[in-house]
């Protein structure tokens, strides 16, 4: 049923772009739109035969052929000089044919949508005000086992409050509270499912340095997470809560070429020895014009992770712990008319499974066509 309701907000939104006139009034305009179609070969591999159950039916290289259909856009409800409501949406669905697999061959599709709304305000001289509220869904069909990881289906809901300063002597300050709901939808052989389900808050500050075309960010979070199907086997606080701490820098310039290198560290405290570990990151973002009106970019996010304490109860909770990915692409892009843009991307992805410290890989060459249709 789900993926009725993502179709139906895409095909609005589309509709609503498509109808509105170029010189549409400043109350309600299309920021952007955009529909993307594209197409990817695949390729997955991992060592999982001394820690997958043999009845799983589980392989060391899979491959996938994968088609795409997305919409992303920004509607801007109002603009006025003191402050603005905007509605982003995203969305789509991604259509794959899996082989490699010891007893049968997968055909998993995913359907995605996202929604938000987020009103900004200009307080007097002193910076700016917003609140943003967000939902978020999202469904697998025909789920494969390891090596090609694919995140379950879920439904969020997300709200923050955040305040950005003027500049003050060459600093900007910001601070932001939030708290997300996240439901797990368990299907009847995965019922482990509903033990992600969580609640949790938190708060994170930051200050900038400098303006363009170079500026420096540091930032520090606290994030509180309560499972509340999830035990902790601790009989005297029976359910599992996480703390962690984040921080980090980002370092941006702006100008002919684009790059931005980013440094961040996380620490996850709970009641369940299971799930604490520690975490490093860093990234560098570089775009840069290249002959023929093309686009170079890359990309890249190198991240490692260390348990605190080495438990026997290995298997996580699938989708649990795989938000330490090493991820890396190329791309090349160019202008192919007014609206119309494509793009050749060659990617890598080294993440954990749903087995603690069992990682996959995942090699990819993709192929996009991006179509604005409210572009002149």
């Amino acid at each position: 049923m789900m993926r009725l309701g993502v179709m139906r907000l895409l095909t609005v939104a589309f509709l609503m772009g498509l109808m509105l006139p170029s010189a549409a009034s400043s109350q309600v305009r299309w920021r952007d739109l955009v529909l993307t179609l594209g197409g990817s070969a695949e390729r997955y591999s991992g060592n999982f035969s001394s820690v997958n159950d043999p009845v799983v039916d589980s392989t060391n290289h899979a491959a996938a052929a994968v088609g795409e259909l997305g919409l992303r856009g920004t509607l801007a409800l109002l603009e006025r000089e003191t402050h603005d409501i905007v509605l982003s949406v995203d969305g789509g669905v991604r259509q794959a044919a899996a082989t490699g697999f010891k007893v049968r061959d997968y055909a998993p599709r995913e359907w995605v949508g996202t929604a938000t709304l987020q009103l900004t305000r200009l307080v007097g001289t002193f910076g700016r005000l917003y609140a943003r509220t967000g939902m978020s869904n999202r469904s697998v069909q025909d789920r494969p086992p390891m090596p090609l990881f694919l995140q379950p289906g879920y439904a969020t809901g997300t709200a923050a409050l955040g305040f950005v300063t003027r500049s003050l002597d060459g600093v900007q300050l910001d601070l932001e509270f939030g708290g997300e709901s996240a439901d797990y939808r368990a299907l009847e052989f995965v019922p482990q499912l509903d033990l992600l389900d969580r609640r949790g808050v938190g708060v994170e500050a930051g200050a900038r340095w400098g303006a363009d075309p170079s500026s420096i960010r540091f930032f520090a979070g606290l994030r509180w997470n309560e499972y509340q199907h999830q035990g902790s086997f601790d009989a005297a606080d029976p359910f599992r809560r996480d703390r962690s701490v984040r921080t980090g820098l980002n370092w941006t310039h702006i100008g002919s070429t684009f790059v931005q290198v980013g440094l961040e560290g996380t620490v996850n405290r709970s009641n369940s020895n299971r799930s604490e570990y520690d975490a490093l990151s860093a990234s560098v973002l570089v775009s840069t014009p290249l002959p023929a009106r093309a686009t170079l970019n890359v990309y890249a996010l190198l991240t490692g992770k260390t348990y605190v304490h080495e438990t026997a109860f290995a298997r996580l909770v699938p989708g649990e712990e795989a938000d330490n990915a090493s991820i890396a692409y190329v791309q090349v892009g160019r202008p192919m008319a007014v609206n119309l843009d494509g793009a050749i991307r060659v990617g890598w992805t080294r993440a954990e499974t749903d087995i603690g410290n069992a990682y996959y890989q995942r090699f990819g060459l993709s192929v996009r066509m991006n179509y604005r249709p409210n572009s002149k």
